[in-house]
């Protein structure tokens, strides 16, 4: 089964077992649980996107969470200007967007960055760092990553993903497979070399470095399944449910809504205490059923 679309029906659909037990506990329980549902269903996941200017940012996240971004204010206007950005969701936000400024900027501004970081990526749930595929200047992408974002990333825990985007352009271009959107061959040698390139730059495992092509769609879908994967189990659902239906797989909509389910269980556990023990084998057998799992 796939879950409701709306937030609010989404919220109801997942206190549907625990009102069914409701004489078990208190109202003033079923409440907490009832707003910590709520909190995790309607909660907005941030991204911070990292990348020179005309490496597709905006491109990929249009392509990936099919609306166009909207600029809704400026972060930090009397400092850098890191701007951020909203898709919407049905009536509200869904998820937000934060460019991150930094990457081929002036040097001179480096204090500022680095303060402009401190404060916002610990409030960031993953970071995208897009990387044009033609560009050959990555030097400065490399001293940015190393000295101002690498601290912070590893003091916060912050997944960060690589983004090989406009991979479509790389040489030579005249092999690129429109009728499939796949490149030629010579260009996925030359794909190759540019993973391993930024890897070693960068010194990060190919693993976490990802290809692809915004305009033509390519390499979108395993992109947003690693995205899923890497986030907490409480934030995976956040990202899901904004992305457009055609790159989530059954996999990624069963890890997603499996991390809300165990994230709601752990609450549960927690708000009512040795209640749970009693109804707990019902709640995750009506789960269960639910979906077949």
């Amino acid at each position: 089964m796939t879950p409701p679309a709306s937030r609010q029906e989404l919220a109801q659909w997942l206190q549907q077992p625990f009102q069914s037990h409701a004489g078990a506990f208190s109202d003033e329980q079923l409440n907490k649980l009832r707003e910590r549902i709520e909190e995790l269903v309607n909660y907005e996941a941030a991204v911070g996107l990292m990348g020179k200017s005309g490496a597709g940012k905006s491109s990929l996240c249009n392509a990936l969470f099919g609306q166009e971004v909207a600029e809704v204010d400026d972060v930090a206007p009397c400092t850098v200007g890191a701007s951020e950005y909203t898709l919407a969701y049905q009536n509200g936000k869904g998820i937000s967007l934060i460019d991150l400024p930094g990457v081929g900027e002036r040097q001179d501004k480096e204090a500022a960055y680095a303060k402009q970081y401190q404060e916002m990526l610990p409030e960031l749930d993953l970071v995208l760092w897009l990387i044009k595929a033609d560009d050959r200047a990555l030097s400065v992408d490399e001293q940015c990553y190393q000295r101002l974002i690498l601290p912070y990333l590893i003091e916060h825990d912050i997944p960060l993903l690589f983004v090989v985007n406009q991979v479509d352009k790389i040489e030579p271009c005249r092999e690129w497979d429109f009728s499939r959107s796949m490149p030629g061959p010579q260009q996925l040698t030359n794909i190759s070399r540019k993973q391993f390139q930024v890897s070693q730059l960068f010194n990060v495992p190919l693993t976490q470095i990802f290809i692809t092509s915004a305009v033509e769609g390519y390499g979108l879908q395993i992109l947003i399944e690693q995205i899923i994967h890497r986030l907490p189990k409480e934030k995976k659902w956040s990202v899901t449910r904004e992305t457009r239906a055609e790159y989530v797989t059954p996999s990624m909509q069963r890890e997603s809504i499996g991390g809300l389910w165990d994230t709601i269980k752990e609450a549960a556990k927690t708000i009512l205490r040795e209640t749970w023990t009693t109804i707990s084998y019902r709640v995750e057998s009506w789960f269960s059923k639910l979906f077949g799992w």
